[in-house]
């Protein structure tokens, strides 16, 4: 999900949401090897207790909706949802899952109306690494646009990954994809069906390019590989290039657009994130 504040025309291809950058001084939880398997450098299994907020230690929650300059229709802020940061949106259901609820409530346009939420993990990881995280999507519905994805945030040399999104506006098909330029003119996409079923999505970042995978089992193969460099201003395998990972539903915007016969509240689950040495 991008845009990074640029205006965009709103076309059939995968968009995304603008991001706000989390504090300046992340927190970096130390390593944990575990006995056996990979060396573990980042998770979070969203085990506190029931209606607490996710770790201050490990997320950021995002207070706000950004500003599109030069807007469409569709990403004009009265056409966007907010983003806020309560524990009716954004919270431990107690049962090990991170709760994240889209809402709609009394207004004049959609941005008074319908509030979401985002997160974002204050821990970095680069090259070398495998990120997956266990997801359920109960949020298919007209007007949001919900998400599991990586970014970097860097104005002049940036990059995401989005594994999986999914667009309420009724147009562009669900899927996975990479940017290599967060303004949206140099990305690739897989394009594959998404349901409301719990589901790990896998993605492994090596020098020879990204590798992902759905429900992944020991032997199987990719669904999706983006090679090193097959896309312009390929940023993944700069030195020092890293990125967070991102949880959120948005409600309106491009990816959205008109939330009106949708059903929420509307949720996304997350059992659990986990970050490993490849």
């Amino acid at each position: 999900m991008f845009m990074m504040g640029l205006g965009v025309a709103a076309v059939a291809t995968p968009l995304g949401t603008a991001h706000a950058q989390p504090p300046p001084a992340p927190v970096e939880p130390p390593p944990v090897a575990a006995e056996t398997g990979p060396l573990m450098l980042f998770q979070d299994e969203f085990n506190g207790p029931a209606g607490s907020p996710p770790d201050p230690g490990r997320w950021f929650i995002v207070p706000a909706r950004e500003t599109i300059r030069n807007p469409n229709e569709w990403d004009k802020p009265f056409n966007m949802g907010r983003y806020v940061t309560d524990q009716e949106h954004v919270f431990q259901d107690g049962s090990g899952n991170l709760v994240i609820r889209a809402t709609r409530g009394e207004g004049a346009n959609i941005q008074e109306k319908y509030a979401g939420a985002k997160i974002m993990g204050l821990w970095r990881g680069g090259m070398g690494t495998t990120w997956e995280a266990r997801v359920k999507l109960d949020c298919l519905t007209d007007g949001a646009w919900p998400a599991f994805w990586l970014v970097n945030d860097n104005p002049v040399r940036g990059g995401e990954v989005d594994l999986v999104e999914w667009y309420g506006n009724n147009d562009w098909p669900s899927g996975t994809t990479v940017h290599a330029r967060l303004d949206g003119t140099s990305f690739a996409t897989d394009r594959h069906p998404v349901d409301s079923a719990w589901h790990t999505w896998r993605m492994t970042w090596l020098p020879t390019g990204l590798y992902f995978w759905k429900d992944y089992q020991p032997g199987m193969e990719p669904f999706f590989t983006v090679p090193a460099n097959s896309l312009q201003d390929w940023p993944f395998n700069d030195p020092g290039f890293t990125m967070v990972p991102v949880f959120n539903i948005a409600v309106g915007g491009s990816g959205g657009r008109e939330p009106a016969a949708g059903t929420y509240p509307a949720e996304m689950r997350v059992d659990w994130i986990r970050v490993f040495a490849s």
